[in-house]
């Protein structure tokens, strides 16, 4: 079975996804001097657990460490718009080292978050992702708060989908 090209329709799939994330983020966004607007961010490590794909793989074929980096913007008493950057790093076996730009919407329900991150494996073959995720803190660190967080990416790329299950820890600030 031959191949098909994606590069208009996922040309055309970015620029919907685009377009969606903006709408997103203008209609969350709270009214101009309605509240005092709040720069924070984070870092942390995470692990991939599982890859759901043809092959599915585990953390005991492939042991990754990222490293998540972000500087998040408060645009209402709930709503964070979070720029993050992601370092991947090939551990076992050894491998190449990566970088993911995932900037998303996270909403905070108070003690949880939930949230959705729009992904580009930088360097890779065309490639697009969605990542759900959720995020609870734990402890209250004056100032910051550490925090755990289940991270889901789906992944399109040359014609496969997969998904990751991703265990994620770090320090908000």
């Amino acid at each position: 079975m031959a191949k098909r090209s994606i590069g208009h329709g996922f040309e055309r799939s970015k620029s919907l996804i685009s377009a969606g994330l903006t709408l997103g983020l203008v209609t969350c966004a709270a009214p101009a001097g309605a509240q005092e607007k709040t720069v924070g961010g984070h870092v942390g490590v995470a692990i991939p657990l599982v890859t759901l794909a043809d092959p599915v793989t585990s953390i005991s074929d492939q042991f990754t460490v990222l490293t998540p980096i972000g500087i998040g913007f408060k645009t209402s008493q709930h709503v964070i718009v979070d720029f993050e950057t992601v370092v991947a790093t090939q551990v076992d076996p050894g491998g190449e080292t990566g970088l993911v730009v995932d900037p998303g919407v996270i909403y905070d329900w108070g003690g949880v978050a939930t949230g959705l991150r729009v992904a580009f494996q930088i360097g890779s073959r065309g490639n697009i992702g969605l990542i759900p995720l959720v995020n609870v803190g734990l402890v209250d660190l004056g100032g910051a708060k550490w925090f755990v967080e289940g991270a889901f990416p789906v992944f399109y790329v040359d014609d496969d989908v997969s998904l990751t299950l991703v265990a994620h820890t770090g320090v908000g600030f």
